[in-house]
């Protein structure tokens, strides 16, 4: 309390609560010590009886905060431990453990919804009811808000709470659980079939074309797309994972089993950290092409990026006008740069190349593999399925 001494004060409720006046200030105050911090408000009352009974009615409405954890120890509030959490995973970061888009998007939503909404809570008294108060409130205050995006929310508290359980501020990590009364609709990932894959390669050369007398350096983009198309088509490679890579993480080498040109890419950085994988053969004019194309003489010493810009309207326009830009499939689905991902799985796929293979050198799970693609290509990978042995069981043929 730094009331001055010329100025009334006293104290009710057996000494908790001090009732003061402050210079400048035509009002009682009420004011008490927690925790090391001094609470305290104006009752509003020049009246000093009347602002005695204030003073402990909002003593009181104080008291229940502090035991539902709205207000906590400094150390233990929602807040506090949020900035101790972004300075670990910044950490993780600049280990090449997590990637640097994953923590700006963690950031992001940390300080534009999360922090402004719990504040002081005490982490300890988050659980499943808080999840479900805090995801009610953010679809009332934001109707159109999406599954995916209550989804992000629900992680950039975890990161928090595992935070607060590393430092032993609780015991347990808490359960959310959330029941939707609709399915979500499942949906295979949008890729581009062989004829679908061709007719996009034609637009972009016919696209460049247009523009090889009238603009010389939107003619320079639109050959750097085509061959962004193709190498990240042979890479499966995320687009944030193109965005990073350099052209010295590029190297061109024999493949051993078949003595053909392949490339050999490391220091992948993306939202799994750093990783490496080896191309399919198509990769490698595109990568030709682009050290010709800039004069690169020397790319194992060059540290500039691979691809130069993220031709994203060039595409999309693109894509709508050789109608690609939605998917056959039913709901249809939008295409954009992270179909060439999807295309070079699907494509590996189809040619019986094992998932776990596939999953390793894609930098995810077997899981996401068989999930996401592989049991919506169904038939058409079942290259075995009328195999028969030397004695024929079954109908007549």
């Amino acid at each position: 309390m730094n009331a001055e001494k010329s100025l009334p004060t006293h104290t009710i409720l057996e000494g908790k609560v001090h009732v003061f006046m402050r210079e400048g200030s035509p009002y009682w105050w009420g004011g008490f010590h927690f925790k090391g911090k001094y609470l305290r408000t104006s009752t509003k009352q020049k009246n000093s009886d009347a602002a005695d009974a204030m003073a402990s009615q909002w003593y009181f409405k104080k008291q229940n905060e502090i035991a539902s954890g709205q207000i906590a120890s400094p150390k233990h509030a929602f807040d506090k431990l949020a900035e101790d959490a972004l300075t670990a995973y910044k950490g993780l970061v600049s280990r090449g453990i997590r990637s640097q888009k994953t923590f700006d998007g963690i950031e992001g939503i940390m300080r534009s919804r999360i922090m402004p909404y719990f504040k002081k809570m005490a982490v300890i008294t988050i659980d499943n009811t808080t999840w479900h108060k805090f995801k009610e409130d953010m679809v009332k205050e934001y109707p159109l808000i999406k599954r995916g995006t209550l989804h992000q929310y629900k992680n950039s508290i975890r990161v928090v709470l595992n935070q607060a359980y590393k430092l032993g501020y609780i015991k347990e990590l808490p359960v959310f659980k959330d029941e939707y009364t609709a399915r979500r609709i499942d949906s295979p990932r949008p890729w581009f079939n062989s004829a679908e894959y061709n007719k996009l390669h034609r637009a972009i050369l016919a696209h460049a074309k247009k523009l090889q007398k009238r603009d010389r350096l939107l003619y320079e983009h639109a050959m750097e797309l085509y061959d962004y198309v193709i190498f990240a088509v042979n890479t499966g490679m995320r687009v944030g994972e193109m965005k990073n890579l350099k052209v010295s993480d590029v190297k061109i080498v024999k493949e051993q089993l078949t003595a053909k040109d392949i490339l050999m890419i490391s220091n992948i950085k993306g939202k799994r950290g750093t990783g490496s994988c080896q191309s399919f053969y198509g990769a490698v004019a595109p990568f030709n092409r682009v050290l010709e194309r800039r004069a690169i003489k020397e790319p194992s010493k060059c540290d500039e990026p691979l691809f130069l810009i993220h031709h994203r309207t060039m595409l999309n326009k693109i894509l709508v006008k050789s109608d690609l830009k939605m998917s056959k499939t039913n709901p249809p689905s939008k295409r954009d740069s992270v179909s060439f991902r999807a295309t070079y799985i699907c494509f590996r796929l189809l040619n019986g190349v094992p998932i776990y293979e596939i999953a390793n050198n894609c930098r995810t799970s077997v899981a996401v593999i068989q999930e996401s693609y592989a049991r919506h290509l169904g038939a058409h990978m079942l290259r075995n399925i009328n195999r028969v042995g030397n004695k024929v069981e079954g109908w007549d043929y």
